[in-house]
């Protein structure tokens, strides 16, 4: 690596760790201190409370990066712009894209590593944190079911076997439940194309009763039906099939399975944008930060850095969450308002590269 690339670098690179570990350390005081109470409540020993914690580290580094790139890329570029650096380097001929190339191709390789940690480590480690809260803070059952296809659930003398369950909506697709009773007998089933919670009960859709009386089959079929489970959606989110633990291939073949049988995939389709707009995020959040470093003034300390650096990470979150939520509620598509974060900050890096090169 030639001199300029490498003294850049040397000035962006400490910023970023001390600026990524600055953010860990904050959100996992602040975190600590919200959870700890009821999990000594609950007799969770040293050990598992040590491990709920260290485990969350990759998740709280994935979502710092983004920030941590962009206030590094302003506060590198703003000491060397201070010192004067920059002025003797284009004085002396040097193109700015060259000593502003290692932040970008450094920004890229984060994203990459937000990418693989988002999605190889973070990911299972946040299953396994799920469920340990679920299981030894909350007292809920462990999950009864990993596949997110075909899922089995008993409860008390009552037997479910749902195609689909939509977390979001409460609402089982295609379910069939048994009713038994003491002696493991069936004493009645009931198929239906949707199952949905209407608080304080499940009305079911389209569908047949069939109930076993002395030897005898009575069948009844209907459109709409009230029922009185025992069950409420707290007890199937317990054991949600959570596909945003799936793998991307794997998500990405379950959602086309899920619209080739002609089921709604929002919830999962949104997921899925989310897990490719977060880590480019990084990329198009440092490129932004490396223009606004290089239009600042010589005289611009570093808290203006960080202020600028707050206020388009505060813009970034606020429409990357707004135009998610929009998508996970169905008024967008799924890739616009995933992705109108990444758009809109794209468009204005484009802007400020064509004015500066104007």
């Amino acid at each position: 690596m030639k001199i300029i690339p490498r003294y850049v670098l040397k000035h962006f690179l400490p910023v970023y760790v001390l600026a990524a570990v600055s953010f860990a350390g904050i959100y996992l005081v602040v975190d600590f201190f919200e959870r700890v109470e009821r999990m000594l409540d609950n007799h969770l020993t040293f050990r598992e409370i040590y491990t709920y914690f260290l485990f969350k580290i990759p998740m709280i580094l994935t979502q710092g990066i983004p920030m941590a790139a962009l206030l590094s890329a302003i506060i590198a570029l703003g000491m060397l712009k201070r010192n004067r650096e920059l002025i003797a380097m284009e004085t002396a001929g040097v193109n700015p894209s060259y000593y502003t190339a290692p932040i970008a191709v450094a920004a890229l390789v984060l994203s990459l590593f937000h990418f693989c940690v988002a999605e190889f480590v973070a990911r299972p480690l946040n299953q396994k944190l799920e469920e340990t809260w679920a299981v030894r803070v909350e007292h809920r059952k462990p999950a009864p079911w990993k596949n997110p296809e075909n899922i089995w659930f008993r409860n008390q003398n009552t037997i479910y076997q749902i195609w689909l369950y939509d977390a979001q909506k409460n609402v089982m697709q295609k379910a069939s439940i048994f009713f038994l009773d003491p002696g493991f007998n069936l004493v009645q089933r009931i198929d239906a194309q949707r199952v949905s919670w209407t608080n304080p009960g499940w009305l079911a859709e389209d569908g047949l009763i069939i109930s076993f009386r002395d030897g005898n089959k009575e069948q009844q079929w209907f459109e709409r039906k009230q029922l009185d489970l025992k069950v409420t959606p707290g007890d199937f989110k317990a054991g949600e099939a959570v596909p945003r633990f799936l793998k991307w291939t794997d998500l990405h073949r379950y959602v086309e399975k899920l619209e080739g049988e002609g089921f709604s995939s929002t919830p999962y389709r949104v997921d899925l944008h989310l897990r490719f707009a977060a880590p480019l995020a990084t990329l198009i959040l440092t490129l932004l930060g490396t223009l606004i470093a290089l239009r600042q003034g010589l005289h611009e300390g570093m808290a203006a850095g960080v202020g600028i650096s707050l206020f388009i990470a505060f813009a970034f979150v606020a429409i990357s969450n707004v135009g998610s939520s929009l998508a996970f509620a169905g008024s967008l598509p799924p890739f616009l308002g995933v992705w109108a974060g990444n758009v809109i900050f794209a468009a204005l890096f484009c802007y400020f590269w064509i004015r500066r090169s104007a």
